[in-house]
């Protein structure tokens, strides 16, 4: 037992090999600099003018507003796994952990005790040997980094960059490399559909006083329905007027009125969620990305298709809970593999295919 214990740590230790035939980074890739030490020290940042914070009298009236016409139905299956970003690079990390456990996604290891679910960003580190956690706190991630370790972790992920004129993509659904690139109306059409219609993941019971029992319904009202996804922005602050620079954050509402959207900032030391301009947001993912030479840009989040064949009103609680003996599920950060089909799987990582 006690080699045993010995083996699980020293594993855990162990940077897995990166399974990409081309890894993100090699390891003659030198590390950026890290960042120097503050001069200065925040309890928080003012929002700019041209932000409207979601917790003052107009941001309530705009949630409002939006609730009634259907356009922040995602707004309660994200707000219930909203979380702060661990490390101030974290914003990808954090973002990506809020619509895994959003989406109900399994991770397939206990995080801690007997409970399966994402609960910190370095479950998703310890399982992608593509990234580096130092490298990560020096310089954030990708949009094809989030893109792939999104489906790493079995979702199904959408990348689309906005129209440049730098990159020739002046035209609309132009594809430059992998990912194609679409207008600020291509944009709204998915911001809102993604608000109204997320994924129906949740399986809840109501009370029916009329009927005086419980009824089972998902989060949209449709059992059957497999479409709808969660929309997550990745954008330059400076060009939204706030400090630093490239962020991820997801989308949780839209206002028709104002054309504005809601971003659920995961960076809640140092912005509360706000209402931006659509337009804004849209030209703040425009801007070059250094690490990459790219724009920025949105990516559309959808749980794997469910089996229409299973009804869970016909399940018991403990089927649709998950209940599984612990002895079964690794625990997370042990080493142990998670399952026995994960090189078959690793070898066909469609990391590079967004």
């Amino acid at each position: 037992m006690v080699d045993q214990i010995a083996t699980r740590h020293n594993n855990a230790n162990k940077q897995p090999k990166c399974p990409l035939p081309t890894p993100l980074f090699t390891s003659n890739t030198p590390l950026p600099q890290p960042h120097p030490s503050p001069t200065y020290s925040f309890k928080k940042r003012i929002l700019p003018s041209n932000l409207t914070s979601f917790h003052s009298p107009t941001g309530k009236r705009l949630f409002l507003q939006s609730l009634r016409s259907n356009h922040a139905n995602a707004y309660f299956p994200l707000i219930q796994q909203f979380i702060n970003q661990s490390d101030p690079a974290y914003c990808g990390l954090t973002t990506l952990v809020l619509v895994l456990n959003a989406l109900g996604m399994d991770p397939n290891v206990r995080w801690k005790g007997g409970w399966r679910w994402y609960g910190n960003e370095d479950m998703l580190l310890e399982r992608c040997g593509c990234v580096e956690e130092e490298r990560v706190k020096r310089e954030g991630i990708s949009l094809e980094v989030f893109g792939g370790m999104g489906r790493c972790q079995g979702v199904s992920v959408q990348v689309k960059r906005p129209l440049s004129a730098d990159d020739g993509s002046s035209e609309e659904g132009s594809v430059i490399g992998p990912i194609r690139c679409f207008g600020v109306d291509e944009f709204r059409r998915d911001v809102v559909e993604g608000v109204s219609n997320p994924p129906p993941t949740d399986w809840e019971d109501e009370y029916d006083e009329g009927q005086h029992q419980y009824h089972q319904h998902t989060n949209n009202g449709d059992k059957t329905n497999n479409g709808g996804y969660f929309l997550v922005t990745s954008f330059s602050r400076k060009s939204l007027h706030q400090t630093g620079d490239g962020h991820f954050s997801p989308i949780a509402a839209y206002h028709e009125p104002t054309d504005s959207c809601l971003v659920l900032d995961v960076a809640r030391f140092k912005y509360t969620p706000y209402w931006v301009p659509l337009h804004e947001l849209y030209n703040a993912m425009v801007p070059v990305d250094l690490a990459t030479q790219k724009s920025r840009g949105w990516v559309l989040m959808s749980p794997p298709a469910r089996n229409r064949k299973i009804d869970e009103r016909s399940m018991t609680n403990e089927e649709r809970e998950g209940k599984r003996p612990a002895e079964c599920v690794p625990l997370a950060g042990s080493g142990v593999s998670i399952c026995p089909v994960e090189k078959i799987k690793v070898e066909y990582c469609s990391f590079r295919r967004i």
